[in-house]
């Protein structure tokens, strides 16, 4: 249950994962969330320094989490971990045209093999020990698998920060899924959040069966009490403005909306007609 090779029976293999997991259902829910805090700063092509703004930030999560194992994940780094334990993945990661997209795909990589949190550069802790400050009383002694907030009511799942055990068979299904899902969707911004982004892990949360072993955060719990952000969206393009803007229009935003529902279960159809091959 624990890796994985590109050329294995994805169907099969995700469904006997899930399987087990289920079986171990007891002994899965004593386990805790690693308290291992992974951030990511890629720039393949420019080599530009971390921004202040996320330094400042990361800094701030650092020292409120000094239980916490930390790593700062940059492409170099990235690549050279990659050589050493998922060579099948260097071809996806490498063929990516947008950094964004190598970002939101090594989110559920390392979730997967390392377990933990996974935060943007661009979120600022408030508190310590940010995991079990995400969760209820009621939750805090047998922790949920997977914690993450929603983003667009019905089309996305924010992945700003989310927690994880290690070795999920939610995220091995979202790996095995990252090759087919990369392609161009006609616009930038649709072509990050569909292909690697937050609509495409809505994808896999829709086909994934195991809806209760998640806990999704309030955003009015998790926003400007738990966590801030510190000026985000440095991967906007000239669509998103544009499509932010028609999102501020109650009639177009309804359009937009629409419009990327249809796509996105075109995408959805697609991957799981690939699953299933």
């Amino acid at each position: 249950m624990k890796h994985f090779t590109e050329d294995e029976n994805r169907s099969n293999m995700i469904k006997l994962d899930m399987h087990i997991w289920q079986s171990l259902i007891n002994e899965q829910s004593k386990r805790k969330i690693p308290r291992y805090i992974h951030q990511i700063w890629i720039s393949s092509k420019t080599n530009k320094e971390i921004y202040e703004n996320f330094r400042i930030a990361a800094n701030a999560c650092i020292e409120l989490h000094s239980n916490y194992n930390y790593t700062l994940w940059t492409h170099k780094k990235i690549l050279d971990w990659l050589k050493i334990h998922y060579t099948w993945f260097l071809p996806i990661y490498e063929n990516y045209q947008h950094d964004m997209q190598r970002i939101d795909a090594m989110k559920y990589l390392l979730l997967f093999h390392f377990g933990g949190i996974y935060i943007d550069l661009d979120v600022k802790c408030n508190v310590q020990d940010i995991i079990t400050s995400m969760l209820p009383l009621d939750k805090q002694d047998y922790e949920p698998d997977i914690i993450f907030h929603m983003g667009t009511e019905g089309i996305s799942a924010n992945t700003d920060i989310i927690a994880a055990k290690k070795f999920h068979p939610f995220f091995k299904l979202a790996i095995s899924q990252l090759k087919t899902a990369n392609r161009w969707f006609y616009l930038y911004h649709l072509t990050i959040i569909l292909s690697a982004g937050p609509t495409f892990l809505y994808g896999i949360y829709k086909q994934f069966p195991l809806k209760d072993i998640f806990y999704y955060v309030p955003n009015n719990v998790l926003y400007g009490k738990l966590i801030e952000g510190v000026g985000g969206g440095t991967w906007y393009g000239r669509d998103s403005v544009i499509l932010f803007h028609f999102m501020e229009n109650k009639i177009w935003s309804s359009f937009v909306i629409f419009f990327i529902i249809i796509i996105f279960f075109i995408v959805y159809k697609i991957l799981k007609k690939k699953q299933y091959r």
